[in-house]
């Protein structure tokens, strides 16, 4: 290694030691300011408070009130209540102990338990100002100040941050939706501005994204279109992944700089700080219309034109072109909920369903380990040539532990690989077995993996396996070829030449006509109404929502042998709505070329839009959305608990303990946050601040919810609870925090390790 190198390597690690260290000394005033509330609640309500402490173990240095500076181990006890007043000593001792983050408050009759060796009676001390002598109301007094005073501390952050720094927040503007999700079938599109959810304002897409995370009813959104608010609120349904984690099916509005994502290749010219430009030649402003240029490109590579930060260039940035192969993406024909599988496996073009090829490999998985790598098409899966999505998922599920045999053809090349499915590391319930691949990628070779029942395909007649050579007079190299020449056929009948092993042969392939051929429809087209209608309900009782392709075919199936009006945008990036008659017929309601679209595939993500969110110097304002922002997050930390406390995520929606992080999970956001910024760590802070609070006040033994319900006890019984009852109790509960937290850092280093975090 160089010396540049272990210089480098060297301050990256100095640079990661500074951003942890500032991590823990917030954590630490976070806790000092929790324990701060108890000391002046304590003080105030005349309770003898014998140490206030920062930090824990041994005492290095202390402050007392006539006594002055000591140093050294000290214990409260060395001074009773009359040597302090003998010697006009104050009765506090305020130091500094060995590990100098957090801190605790030491008060008279918390601990001082008197035992009679010979009855056994237990009794506590009978000083006045000792905790356990002061009336149910003051001791309630000093429990709460600590979470009282965590939520005044997250309040004042965020006045802070809204005050004086501002902070910039991922724009309330959906960029992406999920084809066949909730949201999708719901009607939210890419550009909508989200201005707010079950009444409640929107200010940033966390707001969203949290709102949709703990649904566990259908909300209410209500939404600004092409600069206009929508007359009517839509309705979205909650739903859930097929492996039982929380939908995630909007994404928000992206510009076009480019950032690096860990889950993927790097590309090979392409790096994160790159701008793009523009695309063929166009001028381009979001990464929307970057999708949309792929899009009309018809599969063809396009150049993009890249500006690139460079401190050596003139104006510091200097221009690149690079040319970007198309992919072609096949969108679920699967209307309602259904597995990942299931919408996997419904994919298709008339019938034709193409092989599985690997998007992305997982590093550190089974199938790093195996060797796979993305562009891999799956021509084997155990004993099943072809395989669809749901056959290689099956095989994944029953062969935990086992090695399975895939033959995967790679540059035209048949290549053998031994994989094993491995079940992750959870704690809490237990998790399918996974390899570490993700499907999506495009298939080199027209190879028909199967073919879909009651399809113009299934009319063909063709068996799985079968490499379509042409289609009419269009050769059929790969599935671009293939999409393009049936759009060309469409309202026809065309010839197939196609070849089974080693034979060939031709056949005849009846191609739909839709409203996409009929109307001319672009390919980036979004269908708003058909005769005014924008949703139609399905026999399951779901409502689809246009511009889904599935809502398309069920309500032009409603209007067969007549003439509707059809109202499109030609897409998001034309704000004129086109208005069409179209001749309904049995042989023309499915929009079969919708289902099928390109993209770009650059291996890095782009920035997302973004907003400042500042008060404008107005600390009045500054002050109201400090305490709106500590009120959502205390109200979404509850609601959080409460789903944890309901067991296990069901198909309502929701979060189960799986989904919490320990010390090292939260360090780890922590960090983040820091390389962000201040603004976005102090941010972080409040959040942790008021989790802090809400922790604190859960009813359980030793935290201060547990001694908060001791003490309505107290009050409603009229004597104390039972000491040896309280001890007991508190000691269980002690035993349920140190499990809970082993586990969840058990967790946090099992999701580490696999790269879950």
């Amino acid at each position: 290694m160089s010396d540049a190198s272990v210089t480098a390597t060297f301050l990256e690690w100095l640079s990661t030691g500074y951003l942890v260290l500032k991590v823990i000394i917030g954590f630490s005033i976070i806790i000092f300011v929790h324990e701060l509330g108890h000391f002046l609640a304590a003080k105030w309500m005349g309770v003898r408070v014998e140490r206030f402490a920062v930090g824990f173990f041994t005492r290095l240095v202390g402050y007392r009130r006539g006594e002055g500076v000591t140093f050294g181990p000290r214990r409260p006890e060395e001074y009773t209540h009359e040597k302090l007043r003998e010697k006009g000593y104050g009765e506090t001792d305020y130091c500094l102990n060995a590990m100098p983050f957090g801190g605790y408050v030491k008060m008279m009759g918390e601990d001082d338990i008197l035992i009679n060796e010979q009855t056994g009676e237990v009794k506590t001390t009978t000083d006045p100002r000792a905790f356990t002598n002061k009336s149910v109301g003051r001791r309630m007094v000093v429990v709460s100040a600590g979470v009282v005073f965590n939520v005044l501390f997250a309040v004042l952050l965020y006045v802070v941050v809204f005050l004086f720094l501002g902070r910039q927040a991922i724009a309330p503007v959906i960029g992406q939706v999920t084809p066949g999700s909730p949201a999708s079938e719901a009607g939210l599109a890419p550009g909508d501005r989200v201005l707010a959810i079950d009444g409640k304002p929107v200010r940033s897409f966390e707001d969203i994204y949290e709102a949709r995370l703990l649904a566990e009813k259908p909300l209410s959104f209500r939404v600004e279109r092409d600069g206009q608010p929508l007359s009517e609120p839509v309705r979205v349904a909650p739903g859930l992944l097929a492996d039982g984690d929380f939908l995630r099916d909007l994404d928000p509005m992206l510009t076009t700089e480019l950032v690096a994502r860990s889950d993927v290749a790097a590309h090979p010219v392409l790096r994160a700080g790159d701008r793009i430009t523009h695309v063929a030649g166009q001028p381009v402003r979001s990464a929307y219309e970057i999708v949309v240029a792929f899009q009309r490109g018809g599969g063809r590579p396009l150049e993009l034109t890249i500006e690139r930060p460079d401190p050596q260039a003139a104006g510091g940035t200097r221009t690149l072109t690079v040319t970007q192969p198309a992919v072609l993406e096949w969108l679920p024909a699967l209307s309602g909920s259904g597995s990942a599988a299931e919408a996997a496996d419904s994919t298709h073009l008339l019938g034709f369903r193409r092989r599985q090829a690997i998007k992305e490999v997982v590093p550190n998985s089974p199938a790093a380990r195996a060797g796979f790598q993305p562009g891999d098409v799956i021509a084997q899966w155990d004993n099943v040539a072809n395989p669809l999505y749901g056959d290689i998922i099956r095989s994944i599920e029953t062969k935990d532990g086992q090695p399975v045999s895939v033959v995967v053809e790679r540059v035209g090349q048949p290549v053998t690989l031994t994989v094993t499915p491995k079940r992750p590391v959870r704690v809490f319930g237990s998790a399918a077995p996974k390899v570490g691949i993700a499907f999506g990628g495009d298939d080199p070779r027209p190879v028909v993996a199967d073919v879909v029942p009651d399809t113009p395909a299934a009319e063909l007649g063709v068996p799985r396996g079968t490499e379509l050579l042409a289609i009419g007079d269009r050769p059929t190299p790969n599935w671009h070829a293939v999409f393009e020449a049936l759009k060309a056929a469409a309202g026809t009948t065309v010839a197939v030449r196609y070849r089974v092993g080693e034979e060939e042969a031709t056949g005849l392939l009846r191609v739909p006509s839709s409203l996409v051929n009929e109307l001319d429809l672009p390919p980036t087209a979004l269908i708003r109404s058909i005769n005014g209608a924008g949703s139609v309900v399905t026999e399951s009782g779901r409502k689809l929502s246009l511009p889904a392709v599935a809502a398309v075919r069920k309500l032009l199936e409603r209007y067969v042998g007549q003439t509707v009006t059809v109202e499109y945008v030609p897409s998001l990036l034309d704000h004129a709505t086109v208005r069409r008659s179209f001749d309904v017929r049995a042989d023309n309601t499915d929009p079969w070329q919708l289902r099928a679209i390109y993209n770009h595939e650059l291996g890095l993500g782009f920035k997302p839009l973004t907003e400042r969110l500042t008060a404008g110097g107005n600390p009045v304002r500054a002050l109201g959305m400090g305490l709106k922002k500590t009120g959502d997050v205390l109200v979404s930390v509850y609601r959080i608990l409460k789903s944890i406390v309901k067991g296990t995520v069901t198909q309502s929606g929701g979060v189960g303990v799986e989904h919490v992080s320990g010390p090292i999970g939260i360090v780890r956001l922590a960090v983040a946050q820091a390389e962000s910024g201040f603004g976005d760590l102090l941010f972080f802070l409040a959040y942790i601040s008021v989790n802090l609070a809400v922790i604190n006040f859960i009813p359980l033994p030793v935290v201060d919810g547990g001694l908060m319900v001791f003490l309505l006890l107290e009050k409603i019984r009229g004597k104390p609870v039972n000491l040896k009852v309280q001890v007991i109790t508190t000691l269980a509960g002690l035993a349920l925090i140190v499990l809970v937290f082993v586990l969840v850092t058990f967790q946090d280093i099992a999701k580490w390790w696999s790269g879950g975090l």
